[in-house]
């Protein structure tokens, strides 16, 4: 996932649920699991006996080599759950997505099921009239459902309190930001794991102590000859964003006490002494030689993390225990790798659902639509689910143990040169998932606890309107691209730019014409009168 996105990437929850309601604050998610038979399941019955082909517009890698074949078993299996049911699926890539569905939608195109998430707004594409309403067609169609996910996963798919869409089961915490080493460097003293986690737990990842602790450590790989690529700047500052609004609000988010609602304030994270820092830091770092020097020419900045001959450090994001996290890495890039978190609690603070489910208003079958939408997010559809996730076993997956598989072809979610495999988060229940070779061991449980023991935003459900604010959030992503760049190839955070302190000024004050006070002014005006009608 989105986790995303980032991509980047969390990307990317709990047992079944008892009811939670979100009142005025924070809360731990108290949820309890759900029954899983090993019985076949019984056919869904359908509202009417009439043969229907469901459209299904996909998130997709495109259209892999044995798709149609894939889609073809999917639809022979689909006929013993939800009989005179089958599915014309449309793949489409997150980079194609949003122009697509522009399209599908401005030609009022007939489509029964379309993903939504991450790469459109959301809230507008509801506020337009793009998808039906699905609290009765789930009552009815879908009862299993709301049993086996928790109501503050769908909640989260609300618009002015009623739901428009299926968030895709997931890990949904944010992402705990973590220092990366190779062990090697531990094991001869050069950092102390535990004193560095204390720092970074006590002052924040982002402040003078935790830097300090990371400098101590480039000091020694640098008299001692060790420094290979250096140290990799990029991705801290994009993991602490937490309380981001919704993805097209960036770079404004929620400071606060989650338990405090009055507390919680929009800020825009780059106009903060944190920022601030982190660029000085990265500035000083570079001219004494931690940063390679050709840095802002390399397109993926990013490109020698996780490299032997590579970065000495880097960060990144732990969902999971340390030590699992440290032996996946180990395993994945082919020697020691040693995860120091840098955050010490986890919290769900994602203001919008980056992946879900929807029922166009173009369907002209609903209810057979939520029946299919039941099925890839509960246990009796399992098997289904997995089939359209990971394709055929034998063909695109080796069996390993009753949940864990091995994809052929590729690790991790396949690509559009893999024979099959599409996103699991893109199209389902992911607590029904298989895990694979690219999973620590127990991969769903631990997100399942994760998320049961975090806090919860008391904004959860709150959906930002842009409108008015539309013209000025354009103009401040153009300031920020100008220069931040991307998270894979950073600008001002590289600590390559000559005289950053006179850029950061100059970057601040361009966002400031740009409009982000009146941003900044329009979304508390919001979340202040969200508070007032909760």
């Amino acid at each position: 996932m989105k986790t995303l996105k980032s991509v980047f990437s969390k990307t990317i929850v709990l047992s079944m649920a008892t009811a939670l309601i979100l009142s005025g604050c924070g809360k731990t998610a108290t949820e309890t699991p759900s029954t899983n038979t090993n019985a076949s399941p019984a056919p869904v019955a359908t509202e009417a006996a009439k043969p229907v082909t469901l459209k299904f517009v996909q998130l997709s890698p495109g259209k892999q080599a044995d798709a149609q074949e894939v889609w073809d078993e999917f639809n022979k299996k689909l006929a013993t759950l939800l009989p005179n049911t089958k599915v014309e699926f449309v793949p489409v890539t997150p980079a194609e997505y949003a122009d697509k569905w522009k399209l599908m939608a401005a030609s009022a195109e007939p489509i029964d099921i379309a993903w939504t998430g991450y790469a459109l707004d959301y809230p507008s594409e509801v506020n337009k009239g793009s998808y039906m309403e699905l609290d009765a067609l789930v009552d009815k169609y879908a009862p299993e459902l709301k049993k086996e996910i928790p109501s503050w996963v769908l909640d989260r798919a609300r618009v002015n309190g009623k739901l428009y869409a299926i968030p895709n089961y997931q890990q949904a915490v944010d992402s705990r930001p973590t220092l990366r080493v190779p062990k090697e460097f531990i094991d001869k003293g050069y950092i102390d794991p535990k004193l560095a986690q204390e720092t970074f737990y006590k002052n924040g990842p982002v402040s003078k102590e935790s830097f300090a602790v990371i400098e101590g450590y480039l000091e020694k790989l640098k008299a001692n000859n060790q420094l290979r690529k250096g140290f990799s700047p990029n991705v801290l500052t994009s993991m602490q964003h937490h309380n981001i609004l919704i993805s097209a609000t960036a770079p404004f988010k929620l400071v606060g006490d989650l338990k405090d609602p009055k507390s919680l304030k929009v800020i825009n994270w780059y106009d903060t002494p944190q920022e601030q820092l982190f660029i000085k830091t990265m500035t000083d770092w570079y001219a004494k030689g931690y940063i390679r020097k050709d840095i802002l020419s390399l397109q993926n900045q990013r490109q020698d993390e996780g490299k032997p001959d590579g970065n000495i450090a880097w960060f990144h994001s732990l969902i999971g225990s340390i030590e699992d996290q440290s032996k996946t890495d180990s395993t994945r890039y082919g020697f020691p790798i040693q995860v120091i978190p840098m955050e010490e609690k986890y919290t769900i603070s994602a203001l919008s659902d980056s992946t879900n489910l929807a029922i166009p208003r173009t369907s002209k079958n609903p209810e057979r639509a939520m029946q299919l939408i039941n099925l890839l997010d509960t246990v009796k559809g399992k098997e289904l689910y997995n089939l359209l996730v990971w394709g055929i076993e034998g063909k695109h997956y080796k069996k390993i143990s009753d949940n864990k598989i091995e994809t052929i072809g590729y690790s991790g979610q396949g690509t559009a040169d893999a024979k099959y495999g599409i996103q699991n988060w893109g199209s389902g229940n992911t607590a029904n998932s298989y895990e694979t070779q690219a999973n620590p061991a127990n991969f769903t449980q631990i997100w399942k606890d994760i998320n049961a023991g975090a806090t919860i935003s008391p904004l959860l459900g709150y959906k930002p309107t842009l409108d008015p604010i539309k013209t000025e959030l354009a103009q401040i992503a153009a300031v920020v691209k100008e220069y931040q760049g991307t998270v894979n190839a950073l600008v001002l955070e590289s600590g390559a730019v000559a005289d950053s302190d006179a850029k950061y000024k100059e970057f601040i004050d361009k966002m400031k014409k740009a409009g982000s006070d009146k941003v900044i002014a329009e979304l508390q005006k919001q979340i202040d009168e969200f508070f007032k009608t909760k």
